[in-house]
């Protein structure tokens, strides 16, 4: 089994990029630069000054929380309370404070080698804060490899800042990531919600609407797919604790923020954005990307990988993968990444040689009623006696043939999802 390619031959998803810009050491103090790695400058409608002293960025996609984090860099910004905070946070009074690396609107601290902070610029949910607050999910993924939080701070009911115990940054492999994410999502599957299908199809419209792309794209979804609590996690957020590996969980990009709603999405959705970050970050190839996805099948639920939960003529997996580019497609506009921007651009292109697959098989399909219709036929002429039995008996199993023979190839054809 390979990585699934598109007809012209591409990945699955992007190429990895070496335009990455990591912080490391002690942060960056005094005036506000247009060119912070976190300042969304393709999508800003205010200035990063306003949007600081207001805490509200304007964009031309609506409006969201944010703040400076660089604050958080100075020892007596942690002496002061904090409204919304939660956990351990009030009782963190570290001396030293280190920057580790910067990602977007993503900072990771090391805080007096005893805890792990990521601050939120502009934060985009409370999913990482819920995996504590929620009771019954805090139990359920205790005995996981998902590093847990344990306090933190809320920006209008937002993850600003969130405090982990303390670990070293270090590289997994795809079994571990694959077995990882599986784990997690096989502890969560009990507290499932049903197929949501008109609101993911609503997703996409909404990311389509905004970037406008040549492509538009809906899928149906078998009943096997369902929502589940979101826990993303990603291959720069393994730490090392305690001589176990343990993956940060992650909060939503903010364009999926600005954009799109909140429902949940499927352990699919969720493991095809890991697949990208993989072949994007570390430049998985085909026979790295078999091993992840074989060992994420191993423990999640059976129906999930099913054949055709993964059918692509059903959606599967690349309608996820169709809705991860275009979700880095928002992304490379938001913060102005043009190289990331044309990648997506050529994967998105390749999207209209899938289409046109599927729409042929849609055809194949169409063969199936035409089979039923011929029987039918064959039937009535048979009671109206307008065909001898012998002529009927003859038309119906023509019919019969080329309604199975059409489903046999609706099936074979289907692109493969992995």
């Amino acid at each position: 089994m390979a990585v699934p390619t598109l007809p012209n031959g591409s990945l699955v998803s992007l190429h990895p990029f070496d335009n990455k810009d990591t912080l490391n050491g002690k942060g960056r103090c005094g005036l506000f630069m247009e060119d912070e790695l976190w300042w969304p400058q393709g999508i800003a409608l205010s200035s990063m000054a306003e949007a600081i002293e207001a805490g509200q960025l304007e964009t031309k996609w609506g409006a969201v929380s944010c703040w400076d984090v660089q604050e958080s860099f100075q020892s007596d910004w942690w002496t002061s309370s904090k409204n919304d905070s939660w956990g351990v946070f009030g009782d963190i009074k570290p001396s030293t404070i280190e920057v580790v690396q910067t990602d977007g609107n993503r900072t990771l601290l090391l805080l007096d080698s005893l805890y792990i902070a990521l601050a939120y610029s502009v934060p985009t949910s409370n999913r990482t804060s819920s995996l504590h607050q929620n009771k019954d999910i805090h139990s359920r993924l205790q005995s996981t490899n998902l590093h847990l939080p344990i306090g933190g701070m809320l920006l209008d009911g937002k993850d600003a800042l969130v405090v982990f115990p303390a670990g070293n940054l270090t590289e997994s492999s795809p079994e571990w990531l694959g077995q990882t994410l599986g784990e997690i999502q096989n502890m969560l599957a009990p507290l499932s919600s049903p197929n949501d299908q008109k609101r993911w199809n609503q997703r996409l419209k909404d990311l389509e609407d905004a970037l406008k792309p040549n492509t538009l794209w809906r899928a149906p979804h078998t009943s096997a797919t369902k929502g589940i609590p979101s826990v993303r996690i990603h291959p720069n957020y393994i730490f090392e604790v305690e001589g176990e590996h343990c993956a940060l969980p992650l909060n939503q990009t903010i364009s999926e923020a600005l954009l799109c709603g909140t429902e949940r999405l499927p352990g699919i959705a969720e493991f095809i954005q890991l697949e990208g970050r993989v072949v994007e970050e570390k430049g998985y190839k085909p026979e790295q990307i078999e091993v992840l996805f074989e060992n994420w099948k191993r423990c999640v639920p059976a129906s999930w990988t099913s054949r055709k939960a993964l059918s692509t003529v059903l959606g599967g997996a690349w309608i996820w993968r169709y809705y991860d580019v275009l979700v880095v497609t928002a992304e490379s506009v938001l913060y102005g990444d043009e190289a990331r921007y044309d990648s997506s651009q050529k994967w998105l292109k390749d999207v209209s040689r899938l289409q046109a697959h599927l729409g042929v098989l849609r055809v194949w399909k169409s063969g199936v009623w035409v089979g039923i219709t011929t029987m039918v036929v064959a039937y009535y002429a048979w009671q109206l006696e307008t065909l001898s039995t012998i002529n009927s008996v003859g038309l119906a199993v023509l019919g019969s043939i080329i309604s199975i023979g059409s489903n046999l190839l609706y099936w074979k054809k289907d692109p493969p999802a992995f």
